[in-house]
């Protein structure tokens, strides 16, 4: 009797309050083990992307796609099928693997060789066999016979943006590797020098504004394959041309958003390059030399064309407008 007095008088003086945090803890025990709540934990604590709770391993790139990928199935927050969470090992931000399986992101990466597989010089994907190049969210093979030993990325770019800074972030174009011989570009290797080859401006991502580089020897700019298919085309996206030989004095004439963007004239559309007595005109599909005559002044203007809103002044006499003299 007295210990049922006890334990009634104990329930008596629990407070509403607790009670309410009571069945708070109960629901959300029973909501996590019913829904797949993402928050979990990192796989490692360096790398916000990949992490583990009861269900598994899975990635997100995103705090908000973590808040309702349970509910909406966000494409940026998947589980990793098969992953084996004692032998998962984080690379970096984008890539992981596990004993068996090669991730990047949350996209398995066939054909390799998982045990081999790392991330070489700047951040390039290898295996012992082969080096793996991007299809847009896919990696495969590379089929260019470039050397896994040697190969690296050597092209930087500002290709991505910091949020917290507001600045473009240095990244490593993909599209650009090399190896102890060659430099290769969309898979092709290219007839260049390759101790000497550089970026020389443009923009990786806006290669229809203007995009060169330089070795020893020549000037180059990308141009683009007429009516390409994407993923499912054969061909390469883009083609190297040698538009010209190099001369001096060699001048980047970009265009510029207005005054204060003028430090960073590198990353800014660069149409047009001064090359000697020679001036170049690149839109990612012209590629040419539009004339030679001697440069005492040059600069870039803003015309009402939509296509091309910038007309190149030369002399003050001379005006350019998409790679044509402008009567």
């Amino acid at each position: 009797m007295k210990s049922k007095e006890k334990f009634w008088n104990w329930v008596m003086g629990i407070k509403p309050k607790h009670v309410v945090w009571v069945c708070v803890a109960v629901f959300l025990l029973l909501v996590s083990a019913w829904f797949p709540l993402p928050f979990g934990v990192r796989v490692n604590w360096l790398y916000s992307t990949y992490r583990v709770n009861h269900r598994g391993v899975f990635y997100t790139n995103s705090p908000y796609a973590m808040l309702f990928f349970p509910f909406t199935g966000n494409a940026d927050a998947e589980y990793l099928k098969g992953a084996d969470f004692w032998s998962f090992h984080v690379l970096d931000d984008e890539w992981a693997k596990d004993k068996s399986h090669v991730w990047y992101a949350h996209y398995p990466v066939k054909g390799v060789d998982a045990a081999t597989f790392q991330l070489g010089k700047n951040g390039i994907p290898k295996d012992k066999s082969h080096v793996f190049v991007n299809d847009m969210w896919y990696y495969s093979p590379s089929q260019c016979d470039i050397d896994p030993a040697t190969a690296e990325y050597f092209v930087q770019q500002p290709i991505t943006f910091d949020y917290y800074t507001r600045k473009p972030k240095l990244d490593w174009v993909k599209a650009w590797m090399r190896d102890s011989k060659h430099v290769y570009f969309h898979e092709q290797r290219v007839d260049a020098d390759r101790a000497t080859f550089r970026w020389l401006a443009g923009h990786a991502l806006f290669s229809e504004q203007g995009e060169w580089y330089v070795d020893k020897n020549f000037v180059y700019t990308p141009r683009r394959t007429e009516n390409y298919h994407g993923r499912h085309d054969s061909r390469p996206p883009f083609q190297l041309v040698r538009v010209d030989s190099l001369r001096e004095p060699l001048e980047v004439i970009p265009v510029f958003i207005n005054e204060k963007d003028k430090p960073d004239t590198l990353y800014h559309a660069s149409y047009y390059l001064r090359n000697g007595r020679h001036i170049l005109y690149s839109n990612g599909y012209v590629c040419k030399v539009v004339c030679e005559m001697d440069v005492k002044s040059i600069r870039i203007e803003r015309s009402k064309e939509i296509s091309e809103p910038y007309i190149c002044v030369i002399n003050d006499t001379l005006r350019l407008q998409s790679g044509e003299v402008d009567e």
